[in-house]
């Protein structure tokens, strides 16, 4: 169920992953993801998918809203699949 990761959640498992390559953990700028994250738990709140709902945010954060390579995000997918 969607309802089951937290905004802590998904902001550490992109922390840890960095999939945007902002550095973030070689700055310990921990809250670098936050505010995806919480847009992310608001889409899955509105019933998207984990997978929808974190492509469109990074799309809309990082991208200006347009496509990008989703790869980016598959080893953020699976650790928060693991939890």
């Amino acid at each position: 169920m969607n309802a089951r990761f937290t905004a802590q959640q998904i902001s550490k498992a992109l922390f840890d992953v960095d999939p945007m390559n902002t550095c973030c953990r070689e700055n310990d700028c921990f809250d670098e993801y936050d505010y995806v994250a919480e847009a992310v738990t608001e889409r899955l709140a509105e019933g998207l998918s984990l997978d929808h709902a974190l492509v469109e945010e990074v799309s809309n954060w990082f991208f200006d809203g347009a496509h990008f390579d989703v790869s980016r995000l598959t080893l953020a997918f699976k650790l928060l699949r693991e939890e």
